[in-house]
């Protein structure tokens, strides 16, 4: 112990430090660890030994990786910024890939996918795969037509089922029974390919005439007594004795002059006709006013 007391405070901190290693030492699990690195010892010294010879071949290992370097960079292609951006995107993608690949492993290893394989191979499916691929717009377009049927089967079977009534409504008002019914439709079917294949000049002759049933000038004619069902009576009398009048001249030519024209007037028919002309040049001059 020395005058001013340092020694001793020293020797008892030690004292302190050894009695408190001794008694983490005695502690199971600190034997236990100290077991496992005695275990583990020779690997220990042989991972410290590699350390320690990477270490001292730092510099060479450097030198190394800097020449590899530079060889990579001067076999790029001059292009090798584009090289090096495909790369970057691949190494991005590498996960997926590989994701991809054990999904296709796993697949391929089942069972399914075997016979699958042995159906695919026959030559008659593939003569069938080949035309369907040889058709793949026209499945391509049933599918979707499918597809909108199915959209809108709610519509669909609504309007089947409001035709249906108002067919029944007919029946019932005609008097038809579906014995009747059945017999016209089997009288209507020879015709129904010749209307399938006049559909497209029928449709294309609605188009047409679309815009002038949609416009103003024909409300107007509408409206102007031309379709009365008398005034077409009248339109087609007309037109029949001009057509008859026409075909007995081509057949008997003959000429008339104003003793012809008098004469004729004596025809009761002719005076009727002549009659006619005289009250629509009256009504029709009146109607100029």
């Amino acid at each position: 112990m020395t005058s001013n007391g340092a020694t001793t405070t020293s020797r008892t901190d030690r004292s302190l430090n050894a009695s408190a290693l001794l008694e983490r030492l005695n502690e199971p699990q600190t034997a236990a660890a100290l077991h496992l690195l005695l275990d583990k010892a020779e690997l220990l010294a042989f991972s410290v030994s590699a350390v320690d010879s990477l270490l001292q071949r730092g510099e060479t290992i450097a030198d190394n990786v800097a020449a590899s370097v530079h060889e990579l960079r001067a076999a790029l292609p001059e292009d090798g910024g584009h090289l090096t951006t495909q790369l970057i995107r691949l190494s991005r993608t590498l996960p997926q890939l590989t994701d991809t690949v054990e999904q296709l492993a796993a697949l391929t290893a089942q069972p399914a996918f075997q016979r699958l394989l042995t159906t695919l191979t026959k030559p008659e499916v593939l003569a069938a795969l080949e035309r369907l691929l040889a058709h793949s717009e026209l499945l391509s377009f049933l599918v979707s037509a499918l597809d909108h049927l199915l959209a809108r089967g709610d519509e669909l079977t609504e309007n089947i089922r409001s035709s249906i009534e108002e067919m029944r409504n007919v029946m019932v008002a005609q008097s038809v029974t579906p014995t009747q019914l059945i017999d016209a439709m089997v009288t209507f079917l020879p015709y129904f390919p010749r209307l399938v294949a006049v559909a497209p000049n029928f449709i294309e002759v609605i188009e047409r005439i679309e815009p002038f049933i949609a416009s103003e000038e024909f409300d107007a004619l509408l409206d102007s007594g031309v379709f009365d069902p008398e005034t077409v009576r009248l339109v087609g009398e007309a037109g029949d004795a001009f057509v008859a009048s026409r075909k007995e001249l081509r057949q008997s030519p003959k000429a008339v002059g104003v003793l012809g024209l008098l004469k004729a007037l004596r025809d009761p028919d002719v005076q009727r006709a002549a009659a006619l002309i005289v009250e629509f040049g009256r009504r029709f001059g009146r109607s100029l006013k």
